[in-house]
């Protein structure tokens, strides 16, 4: 299905529940593509701690990430030999927090020919530059953050013989799905990113909760038609 599929499937079922007594305004196809979201988040957490997450089926492609150079914080920068303040970099929707950092699958040369070492760590540069295997081989370190876009930005190091480098593959998961719309104009019309189960699973909490949550507050009782009975 996709994100546009599961939200309708979502309001759909919503609304046969509640025999139609449902509001637009506090209902809305984008509040659910959020909703959507954070229980797929909350899957993926959950799965990660019982060893049951495939994570293949979570991922989504962007290809041809165009390379912009970017400040680098001088902290950072003292942690790379011959680092310059001005890097190459790519801004990208948040990466979905996972407990072993394995948000990212693939990081490279566009035509997967060449993968980069990925870090989320400080220590991590540190241990990249000393080590006489991978000293002089390309890796990239991850800022968590959020910049002022609302992204984590991606700094490239040690790029040697790819040096310029313009573009570069990324194959990961991302916190919203649909924030790949500016870097792939097809993402809504493409499979949402998870498998069958997890998509079942969300429509099944999404639905069971709205309706339960609007029985609650939006819902008024029934009337109470049975009279009691005098002895």
């Amino acid at each position: 299905m996709t994100s546009l599929e599961l939200a309708s499937s979502i309001r759909n079922r919503v609304a046969d529940g509640l025999s139609g007594n449902i509001s637009d305004q506090s209902f809305s196809i984008e509040q659910l593509y959020d909703e959507i979201d954070l229980a797929r988040a909350d899957f993926v957490n959950k799965y990660s701690t019982t060893f049951k997450l495939n994570s293949k089926y979570l991922i989504q492609t962007l290809d041809n990430i165009i390379l912009e150079q970017k400040d680098l914080a001088s902290t950072i920068c003292s942690f790379i030999p011959n680092c310059d303040s001005q890097v190459p970099a790519i801004e990208v929707p948040t990466l979905l927090a996972t407990p072993d950092d394995s948000a990212i699958e693939f990081l490279g040369l566009a035509n997967k020919q060449e993968e980069f070492a990925v870090y989320y760590n400080t220590d991590d540069i540190q241990n990249h530059r000393v080590r006489i295997r991978t000293a002089h081989k390309p890796f990239a370190w991850v800022d968590t953050s959020m910049n002022h876009n609302g992204k984590n930005t991606i700094y490239f190091f040690n790029l040697g013989k790819y040096n310029p480098l313009k573009y570069v593959s990324l194959r990961a998961m991302f916190n919203h799905p649909m924030d790949i719309l500016a870097l792939d104009p097809d993402a809504l019309d493409k499979e949402y990113p998870a498998p069958l189960h997890m998509q079942m699973a969300i429509i099944d909490t999404l639905t069971e909760k709205y309706i339960r949550y609007f029985r609650q507050l939006n819902v008024q009782p029934l009337p109470n038609q049975q009279n009691d009975i005098v002895q």
